[in-house]
């Protein structure tokens, strides 16, 4: 008899992100307490990034209070990690704030001796899985949805799969969902349409991955109208 196998889920470590937020902005005032007046280059950079973590805060404290009880009325379900939509949520450009902190505080400086720097760090790759899971997820819902109103014309099945998870579609969930104007990014210049379109299609995708993790796929599959 074969050994049973164990069943496999796909999870996500939560990070703790506003308390070590918090940790990061008492050491920083704590810098620009010690740092002399004419250290200008250093206090220049404190306050900078002072003021993009508060940035950050105001866009955590959107997150929880609005979107979160929006999205979860929405879909019909409670999003059991507090802290997994506001990962999802970090874009690339927050990756140089704390690369940036990990340099001027590593070593005997760092305020963790956990990789909390890294695991800041890491936020924009988290929410780019979250992405990659829910693209799957969501081509297969849509091929299950359609599967029966083609018939064996694969040709059918597949444009109509295209035409639902295509950036330019996505990107008018993301809008009546309120994902775009509240993600956690520092993008130093007006981007193109089709990358604004890029990035609204990847935010809804992080939302549907974040389903698929939660609650499986028959959650996903409960969900795809939205899409459709």
């Amino acid at each position: 008899m074969s050994p049973k196998r164990r069943e496999r889920k796909i999870t996500w470590k939560t990070v703790d992100i506003e308390n070590r937020l918090d940790t990061i902005t008492q050491v920083l005032e704590r810098t620009k307490r010690q740092t002399p007046e004419n250290k200008t280059r250093l206090l220049g950079k404190v306050d900078r990034w002072l003021e993009q973590i508060e940035e950050i805060n105001d866009k955590i404290r959107y997150i929880k209070k609005v979107l979160t009880p929006k999205l979860e009325r929405a879909l019909d379900l409670k999003i059991r990690n507090r802290e997994i939509l506001i990962a999802a949520m970090f874009q690339p450009s927050t990756k140089n704030l704390f690369l940036e902190l990990d340099i001027q505080y590593r070593g005997e400086n760092n305020p963790f001796n956990d990789g909390g720097l890294d695991a800041l760090v890491s936020l924009s790759e988290s929410a780019k899985r979250f992405a990659l899971l829910g693209d799957a997820a969501i081509s297969m819902a849509v091929i299950y949805h359609f599967w029966q109103t083609v018939s064996e014309n694969v040709g059918k099945l597949t444009q109509e799969k295209s035409s639902i998870v295509s950036n330019e579609h996505m990107a008018d969930l993301c809008d009546r969902w309120g994902l775009y104007e509240h993600r956690i990014h520092f993008d130093p210049e007006i981007p193109s349409k089709g990358e604004i379109q890029h990035d609204k299609g990847t935010l809804v995708e992080a939302v549907y991955g974040i389903i698929q993790m939660e609650y499986g796929f028959e959650h996903v599959l409960k969900n795809i109208d939205y899409l459709l």
